[in-house]
């Protein structure tokens, strides 16, 4: 019965490895987005979208950066794997909402004249 409870610790623990695993990459990748889309925001025609999708994408990179630095302190420290996993998903899913009403702003923008 010990080697059971040693076997779902070890499924719990692998479980959070794998998440953070994903986040880690993702928000990595996220934060390149982020500044790329800043880069070319300055493209846009209207100076007041680019003025506010900078600032909305700027606040969303800084999001992406501390579930990234999360998601690394969950696969380095153990101990506190799940709790700091946990924070570094629900701080992904927010800036990802953020990154999908920032793509709204700049398609109905684009769209009125």
């Amino acid at each position: 019965m010990n080697d059971e409870s040693t076997d779902n610790s070890a499924a719990n623990n692998s479980k959070y490895i794998r998440l953070a695993d994903h986040i880690l990459p993702s928000s990595a990748t996220m934060i390149g987005v982020c500044m790329t889309v800043i880069s070319l925001a300055h493209l846009i025609p209207k100076p007041n979208i680019s003025r506010h999708v900078n600032e909305m994408l700027a606040f969303d990179s800084l999001l992406f950066l501390s579930s990234a630095m999360l998601s690394y302190f969950s696969l380095r420290h153990h101990e506190m794997a799940a709790k700091f996993e946990r924070m570094a998903d629900v701080i992904f899913l927010v800036a990802i909402s953020l990154m999908v009403v920032v793509g709204f702003v700049v398609s109905f923008e684009l769209l009125i004249d």
